[in-house]
């Protein structure tokens, strides 16, 4: 069975097999921890939209974005200049929000050994792949079929099972179930939660923060 794939403003793995889709989602964990050592390049003209929305001079932000670029390109990288004290994104709703950061972690070549978020993400993609002889995998940095066959129903067992090896979070659980159909309702005594409850709480988060 297929369905359309509703990933829209989510990041993901996509694994097909030779029966059937699985999809891995990426959950950030909003630590700022990406941010510390990276800016992004932005053009002048965006960086000029980007001032108003900020109501800071433009003039300034520029210059503050060229000194911090220049740096992080001889090797001295300082946090990027639209993180907060807090360590979240001011422009992380902007529609002007670099791609680079959209889809990061991917785009970072899909390896960030400092993201506690990715290496979640690469342990439950690793567990999902164990005796798995012929398989594709795409992320959402490229995936060219947005379409997916369900997990059949006998199946899910042992993706559980997988699931379960792989130390994933219960948000990780949650939303997993969400994205792949929620084909079944799994006990918190076997380690897993309500599909239906954690994840449409997920997808709220998710959603919430990401365009």
């Amino acid at each position: 069975m297929k369905k359309d794939m509703n990933t829209k403003g989510i990041l993901f793995t996509k694994i097909e097999l030779p029966g059937n889709d699985i999809v891995v989602p990426f959950i950030c964990r909003r630590c700022g921890t990406c941010c510390m050592t990276y800016i992004p390049r932005v053009s002048a003209e965006d960086l000029t939209s980007i001032s108003g929305y900020l109501k800071w001079p433009t003039e300034d932000l520029i210059s503050r974005h060229t000194e911090a670029y220049l740096k992080r390109l001889r090797g001295r990288p300082e946090p990027c200049i639209f993180l907060t004290d807090r360590r979240l994104c001011r422009i992380y709703s902007h529609p002007l929000r670099p791609e680079v950061c959209r889809l990061y972690p991917f785009s970072f070549g899909g390896t960030d050994a400092d993201c506690e978020a990715y290496l979640e993400h690469t342990r439950v993609v690793a567990a999902l792949l164990m005796n798995e002889k012929s398989f594709e995998i795409y992320d959402a940095s490229f995936c060219p079929n947005r379409d997916f066959r369900l997990i059949p129903d006998a199946e899910c067992p042992e993706i559980s099972r997988r699931l379960g090896l792989s130390n994933a979070s219960e948000e990780m659980i949650g939303a997993f179930w969400v994205l792949n159909g929620a084909p079944v309702r799994l006990a918190p005594a076997s380690g897993h939660l309500n599909s239906s409850a954690a994840g449409s709480s997920w997808r709220s988060s998710e959603m919430a923060h990401i365009h």
